[in-house]
C-alpha cells in the first residue's frame, strides 16, 4: 500500500512534467490510481498551497503553485511569525517575533512551544487553536503584560499543512499597541466629547443644506420633547419662524472654506407654543477638497438677555421720554448719560455737549464726594436718595431753582455701579412760595382786615387787622368757628346776614358800610366786602371777607365836608374872582366873581376837571397858578420867570387885553395850597384881583414926581 507522503510526491512530480496542468481523470490514468483517491490528495495539496486549481468550463485543471518558500519571506515582513508543527515543535520563527518578545531564534527553534515564557503562553492561548476543529483562520487582539509595561498584538492563527502533508499552526503577530492605544484614547475622547455634548445646556446639532438633522444632543431633544431617533426625522427649519429660516439659509449660502462660520439670533418655536431666543453659531464642515459635508449649529439661550435688553430699551425710552430731567453719573461724579429733558432744562442741544462734564458744572452747591458718601450709605438703607436744594444758571444765563435727588444704582452684588440724579425745576414753585410769603406777610400786616371763610361758613383764617376791627370777639375764639358766631357781637351786621347770603348767591359779592355803637357809646363804621372764590370748574372754594375801619375817615370826611361848605360860603362872599381845586384837580369852589369873569356858573364847574380849558377860552392871558405846585424851583424859574414865590404861595401880575371893552386890565394873581390839620395838602385856591386903578394911580404919581 502506497503511503500518503509518497503518493503526494508522485502527484507533485507529475504536475512538474505538465506545468500547464492536468485534470483529475488525467492524473488518475497516468498514475493508474483510483480517481477518488487522486481527488482527495489534490485537495490536501491545494490546502497546503502546493497546488492551485483553475476552472475551465466543466473541468478542473490542477497545476503546481508558483511559490516563494516561507523561510525566505520571514525576514522581510514587519509581523512576527511563529510556525508550530502538530507535535508542538517550533519549526519556523523570524527575527521580528524574537525582538517583540525578547527571544533568541536559535534557542527556541526546534523546541516545544510550551518552553516559551509563561507570559507568552497566557497571552496567545496556543492550545485553544490547536484543539479547534475549524479549518479557517482566527484573528484576535491579545494583551501582553510583562513587568510594568503592556503591549497589544493583533494575532492571526492559521491552520497549516506542510509539504510533507503534516499539519501545523502558523501564528502571525502584528504589534498594534500604538493603534490600540490611539483607538482607546479616541474612544475615551469620543466618550468624553459625547458626554460633554450631551451634558451641554447649549443646543448642538448637525444638518444638511435642507436643514435635515443628522445629529442632535440631549439639550436639543429635551427642548423639543423628542428622542434622538425622532430628531433625525425633522428639519431644523421646522422649528423656526420663516424670517429666521431665511436668515440661516442665506448664511449657509455665504459660507466658504475661508469663512466657514456665521452667527445669528432668532426665536425657536417650542412644542408648548412659546418661543425662546437663541444665539446661533453655524459652522460649515468640509472635506479635504473643500466640499460641503454638512453644517453644525450651536445655540445658546439668550431669552433672558433679550428680555433684559427689551426691558432696558423700554426703561431707556422711558428715561429719554421722561419730562423729569435725569442724569447718570460715574462714581467720580462725571456725567455719563442725560435725557432730553435734562438738555432742555439747561439749554443744550446734544448729549455730546454735556457727557463727561462734572456734575458740579450744573449744580455748584453740591459736594459730589459728600453725595457719593451719602449714596453709598443709602444704598443699603434708604433707597430714596439724598435731596439738595440748589440754584443753577442755564446756558443763556437765566437763573433757575432746582431740587436735586441723588441716589445710588447697585448691581446684583449690591455694590454701587453709578449714581442717578433727578432734577426738578422748582423755579416757578419757589417764586410762588416767595410770592405767597410776601402776600401772606402783606395780608398779615395789612391795615385792611381780611378773613377766609370755608364753604360751610367756618372761619379758617383771619389776619391781625381783622381781629383788631372785630375786637369784640373774644381773643383766640374766631378761627374755627362759624362766621355768624363772630358777627353775632355786632347787631347791625348780623341783622344783614340774609341780605349778604342773597347777594353772594346772586352776584357772588356784597359790599356795604355798617355803623354800630359800642358798649362805651363810641361809634364804629366798618366797610365790609365779601366775594366768593371758585376754581376753574366752578366749585366754590371759599369766601373772602375784607373789612376796613373807616370810623376816622368818615369823621374826617364829615369834617371836611363841613369845612368845604364853610369855605365855599367864604369864597362866595369874596369880591375877587376865586376858585378852589382838590388835590386831584377837581373844582370844588367857583364864586360869583369867577362866574362873571368866565361866563360859566358854579353848578357847571363844581366837580369838573376842565377849569384850565374854561379859563383859557374866556381869557387866554389870565395866569393859572394852581398848576405850578408840582414844578421844582428850578423848573419854575426857567419856565415861569414872571412868577414869584413867597412862602408856600405863588404871585404874578399880568395884563389882560380883553377886559374893559378892549382897553385892557392889569390883574394880580395869587395861589396857595390848602392843608388839613396834619399838614397834608388837600387842594389849592387861586384869587385874581383887578389892579388897573391901582396901577394907573401909581403910574400917575410916578409921572408927577418925575415932572
Amino acid at each position: 500500500m502506497v503511503e500518503d507522503g509518497e503518493f503526494l510526491n508522485r502527484i507533485r512530480g507529475l504536475l512538474k512534467i505538465y506545468p500547464r496542468g492536468l485534470t483529475i481523470s488525467e492524473i488518475s490514468q497516468r498514475l493508474k490510481c483510483n480517481r477518488n483517491s487522486v481527488a482527495k490528495y489534490l485537495e490536501i495539496l491545494q490546502i497546503s498551497g502546493t497546488v492551485e486549481m483553475q476552472q475551465m468550463g466543466a473541468a478542473k485543471v490542477f497545476y503546481l503553485s508558483q511559490r516563494v518558500p516561507i523561510s525566505s519571506l520571514l525576514g522581510f515582513t514587519k509581523e512576527g511569525i511563529l510556525v508550530i508543527s502538530s507535535d508542538g515543535r517550533i519549526i519556523q520563527v523570524n527575527e521580528r517575533f524574537c525582538r517583540m518578545f525578547d527571544q533568541d531564534v536559535t534557542t527556541i527553534t526546534g523546541t516545544s512551544y510550551l518552553m516559551l515564557p509563561q507570559e507568552i503562553l497566557r497571552a496567545f492561548h496556543f492550545d485553544t487553536y490547536f484543539d479547534s476543529d475549524s479549518e479557517t483562520e482566527h484573528t484576535a487582539v491579545v494583551t501582553f503584560t510583562k513587568y510594568d509595561w503592556r503591549r497589544f498584538f493583533k494575532v492571526k492563527y492559521i491552520k497549516t499543512v506542510f509539504d510533507d502533508g503534516r499539519s501545523g499552526l502558523t501564528i502571525i503577530v502584528e504589534d498594534v499597541t500604538l493603534e490600540t492605544e490611539m483607538e482607546e484614547r479616541l474612544r475615551i475622547s469620543e466618550a468624553r466629547y459625547r458626554g460633554i455634548v450631551e451634558d451641554q445646556t447649549e443646543l448642538i446639532c448637525r444638518y444638511n443644506r435642507d436643514g435635515v438633522i443628522s445629529f442632535a444632543n440631549g439639550a436639543f431633544c429635551r427642548l423639543f420633547q423628542m428622542n434622538h431617533t425622532e430628531a433625525l426625522q425633522h428639519s431644523l427649519f421646522e422649528f423656526m419662524h420663516p424670517d429666521a429660516s431665511r436668515q440661516i439659509k442665506e448664511g449657509m449660502q455665504s459660507c466658504s472654506p475661508l469663512s466657514p462660520v456665521f452667527e445669528s439670533e432668532f426665536e425657536f418655536k417650542l412644542p408648548s407654543g412659546q418661543s425662546r431666543w437663541y444665539h446661533w453659531v453655524s459652522r460649515m464642515l468640509a472635506d479635504d477638497n473643500g466640499g460641503i459635508l454638512e453644517y453644525q449649529g450651536v445655540g445658546r439661550d439668550i431669552t433672558e438677555r433679550k428680555n433684559a435688553e427689551r426691558e432696558l430699551l423700554i426703561k431707556s425710552h422711558a428715561m429719554d421720554s421722561s419730562i423729569v430731567p435725569i442724569a447718570l453719573l460715574s462714581m467720580e461724579g462725571s456725567i455719563t448719560y442725560v435725557n432730553r429733558a435734562f438738555l432742555e432744562l439747561w439749554g443744550y442741544h446734544s448729549p455730546d455737549e454735556v457727557i463727561g462734564l462734572p456734575f458740579k458744572h450744573f449744580a455748584k452747591d453740591i459736594d459730589v464726594s459728600a453725595a457719593l458718601f451719602l449714596s453709598q450709605n443709602l444704598l443699603h438703607e434708604d433707597r430714596s436718595g439724598y435731596v439738595y436744594e440748589v440754584d443753577g444758571v442755564r446756558r443763556d444765563g437765566s437763573q433757575i431753582n432746582l431740587s436735586v435727588t441723588i441716589s445710588g444704582v447697585t448691581g446684583s452684588d449690591r455694590y454701587p455701579i453709578c449714581l442717578i440724579a433727578y432734577l426738578y425745576d422748582v423755579t416757578h414753585w419757589v417764586r410762588m412760595v416767595r410770592e405767597l410769603e410776601i402776600k401772606d406777610t402783606a395780608i398779615a400786616h395789612s391795615y385792611e382786615g381780611m378773613a377766609i371763610i370755608t364753604p360751610d361758613d367756618v372761619v379758617m383764617y383771619a389776619n391781625p387787622s381783622f381781629k383788631r376791627i372785630f375786637s369784640r370777639v373774644p381773643d383766640g375764639t374766631m378761627v374755627g368757628r362759624s362766621i355768624e358766631w363772630s358777627l353775632s357781637y355786632y347787631p347791625q351786621i348780623i341783622s344783614s346776614i340774609p341780605d349778604i347770603r342773597a347777594a353772594l348767591k346772586e352776584k357772588g359779592n356784597f359790599t356795604r358800610v355798617f355803623s354800630d355803637t359800642g358798649e362805651d357809646g363810641s361809634s364804629l363804621v366798618i366797610q365790609v366786602h365779601l366775594s366768593r372764590v371758585f376754581d376753574k370748574t366752578g366749585v366754590h372754594l371759599c369766601t373772602l371777607i375784607s373789612a376796613l375801619d373807616i370810623t376816622s375817615q368818615r369823621t374826617m370826611e364829615e369834617s371836611l365836608a363841613l369845612m368845604v361848605e364853610q369855605l365855599e360860603g367864604t369864597v362866595d362872599q369874596m369880591g375877587d374872582p376865586t376858585f378852589i381845586i382838590s388835590r386831584d384837580r377837581m373844582v370844588v369852589a367857583w364864586n360869583e366873581a369867577m362866574e362873571i369873569l368866565t361866563g360859566l356858573n358854579k353848578h357847571e364847574m363844581i366837580g369838573s376837571l376842565k377849569y384850565q380849558e374854561v379859563i383859557r377860552n374866556s381869557n387866554p392871558s389870565l395866569p393859572i397858578l394852581v398848576d405850578l405846585f408840582d414844578l421844582s424851583p428850578k423848573e419854575l424859574i426857567q419856565i415861569y420867570p414872571q412868577v414869584s414865590r413867597v412862602g408856600n404861595s405863588f404871585y404874578t401880575e399880568a395884563f389882560v387885553p380883553g377886559f374893559h371893552e378892549g382897553k385892557g386890565t392889569y390883574v394880580w394873581a395869587k395861589a396857595s395850597p390848602i392843608t388839613d390839620t396834619s399838614g397834608r395838602v388837600i387842594g389849592y385856591i387861586q384869587t385874581i384881583k383887578d389892579m388897573t386903578n391901582w396901577k394907573r394911580a401909581v403910574e400917575s404919581v410916578v409921572g408927577k414926581t418925575v415932572g
